[in-house]
């Protein structure tokens, strides 16, 4: 049987493996590494004959009260 790719002895390609992991590590935590645990305000762009229907928070939008507002 011809050995493949999977059979070959990877030892000396670990190291530059962890060198360019440990790099890639560096840039996400350089970027931002925080994950929100709480809901922050929200901001929404809506029209302004539109009633009833905005920023939610942690309430749920109920769709049967949002209206147009009459002219």
């Amino acid at each position: 049987m011809t050995p493949g790719p999977r059979d070959r002895d990877l030892g000396a390609d670990t190291t530059e493996a962890n060198k360019l992991c440990n790099k890639a590590d560096a840039r996400i935590w350089a970027l931002g590494h925080s994950i929100p645990v709480h809901q922050r305000p929200q901001v929404l762009a809506v029209r302004s004959t539109l009633a009833n229907y905005g920023a939610s928070g942690l309430a749920h939008v109920d769709c049967a009260k949002v209206r147009r507002l009459k002219k």
